[in-house]
């Protein structure tokens, strides 16, 4: 669904097949890596929380109310993920 969106508002396949490897990619900007680590540290919140360098990048990176919105984006694809699981839905 996310990749169907990403295609039609003009993402490049290179850069969706690179996606699980962006720590590892020239093809992601500073900000966007800045914004994929956020998102791994929320999502993977109970492991080892959001350090504070990820937190502070972000906050000097997209001020405080994009990165608002980047962790509601965040924790809401998340719920729909964990319900998504939990009811053993299919796509």
């Amino acid at each position: 669904m996310h990749t169907e969106q990403a295609r039609k508002q003009g993402e490049t396949e290179q850069r969706l097949y690179a996606l699980s490897v962006w720590q590892e990619s020239p093809l992601f900007t500073y900000t966007e890596r800045a914004v994929l680590a956020l998102t791994e540290e929320v999502t993977q919140v109970s492991a080892a929380g959001l350090s504070d360098n990820t937190y502070n990048l972000c906050l000097a990176l997209l001020g405080e109310q994009v990165l608002a919105q980047c962790i509601m984006q965040i924790v809401t694809i998340n719920i729909w993920n964990r319900i998504a699981v939990a009811t053993k839905m299919t796509h």
